[in-house]
């Protein structure tokens, strides 16, 4: 990829569009035939990746709200699906980015508490401390991934220098880090002294 990005910079402009990049190679090197190529194979990617997740949607729904049967979850995903593409990859992109910065965080806590979960027999009140304490951070990154209209705000501007000033590595996109570490820190001093105050009631109360 490398020597062919190099044997065509003096024939096209440079590009920060890997669509457009990956074209101009397609069309340097076959011309139309490569075009047809591209087409061809695009389109099969994208549509098994496409069937993929539609029916694994469908699927899910269906098993949480099953009095709409598979097949119109399925018919829904597919006119959702259709409706969505026609905004462009910029507009999805620009509407998916906050949420996708506010998962991430409990994407991480959530994975790094399954590994760890049988050091404290997976109890749900560590759960809970690590996902509020993210929680914070988590809707940070959210409103800074607004379009400008929000995170250039007087609102946006203030939660931006709340989060770099008082959030550490939050320069780096890792704000989340000290938060659920605290979460941790209580979720398991809970987990450890909940056993003990409870024998204590139960001695209390004999």
């Amino acid at each position: 990829m490398i020597y062919l990005g190099a044997t065509t910079l003096g024939h096209y402009k440079v590009s920060a569009d890997g669509g457009v990049a990956f074209n101009q190679l397609v069309t340097y090197y076959l011309g139309n035939l490569g075009h047809a190529l591209l087409a061809t194979l695009l389109t099969v990617t994208c549509l098994t990746t496409a069937v993929g997740l539609v029916a694994a949607f469908a699927q899910d729904f269906h098993k949480h709200f099953s009095r709409v049967s598979y097949r119109q979850w399925l018919g829904f995903m597919c006119l959702a699906s259709f409706l969505t593409a026609n905004f462009g990859l910029d507009t999805i992109i620009s509407w998916s980015t906050p949420m996708l910065m506010f998962l991430y965080p409990f994407a991480m806590v959530l994975i790094l508490l399954s590994i760890t979960s049988p050091l404290f027999k997976r109890d749900p009140v560590v759960y809970a401390f690590v996902v509020v304490f993210t929680a914070v951070p988590a809707l940070l990154d959210m409103v800074a991934a607004f379009p400008a209209v929000v995170s250039q705000s007087a609102f946006g501007k203030a939660l931006g220098a709340f989060q770099q000033s008082y959030l550490p590595f939050a320069s780096l996109g890792m704000d989340w880090v000290v938060p659920a570490v605290v979460g941790l820190v209580l979720g398991l001093g809970v987990h450890v002294l909940r056993p003990a105050f409870a024998g204590q009631r139960v001695s209390t109360r004999g």
